[in-house]
């Protein structure tokens, strides 16, 4: 895995933790101190439109019923921002097109008056150093170039059997294995 290479984390079956079943992890920062990722595949009960009331931020229309996120266990209280609005100042291309903001400010803005699609995610998934690498060794992820129309574009309950099927794999054939030794 090229750390500077975007890449999904697709979970397969024999991962037997609840907060990755069928989840797709956008990976942000892979090194030897360990991994930062999202989980893009999973909506919450709560939509933008009355997150951003709650937070007294104005919400474009066009935003009002689109679902957080769960990004993943870690610090669930932390907001990560994609977006495809190159006007932000703060921001890094995680993909051609595809950015990550952080700060409130940068919320702001996006939800009130950016262009484009946004998914606003809450929580991260980590992993310490090694931690990831043997996850893959016991078989427990995919690995795989990321796609923003995966992200964007893909409905989140679809996604995970999606981005395996554009990989050609037949997800009936999935079963839990015990990895690579």
């Amino acid at each position: 895995m090229n750390a500077s290479t975007p890449h999904f984390l697709i979970a397969m079956p024999q991962l037997r933790d609840p907060n990755f079943s069928h989840s797709v992890v956008l990976i942000l920062d892979h090194s030897t101190e360990g991994a930062l990722g999202l989980i893009v595949n999973r909506p919450s009960d709560l939509d933008l439109g009355k997150f951003a009331g709650g937070q007294g931020i104005l919400c474009r229309h066009d935003l009002i019923k689109t679902p957080l996120f769960q990004g993943g266990p870690v610090e669930p209280e932390r907001g990560w921002v994609l977006h495809t609005d190159p006007s932000i100042e703060e921001r890094q291309e995680v993909l051609p097109g595809l950015f990550v903001s952080a700060t409130a400010d940068s919320l702001n803005k996006i939800l009130s008056h950016g262009e484009g699609p946004v998914r606003l995610i809450l929580g991260y998934a980590g992993w310490a150093p090694g931690q990831l690498e043997r996850e893959m060794r016991e078989g427990s992820w995919l690995v795989l170039s990321a796609k923003i129309e995966h992200i964007l574009q893909t409905e989140p309950a679809r996604m995970w059997k999606t981005v395996l099927q554009d990989l050609g794999i037949d997800v009936a054939q999935l079963a839990p294995a015990t990895g690579v030794h």
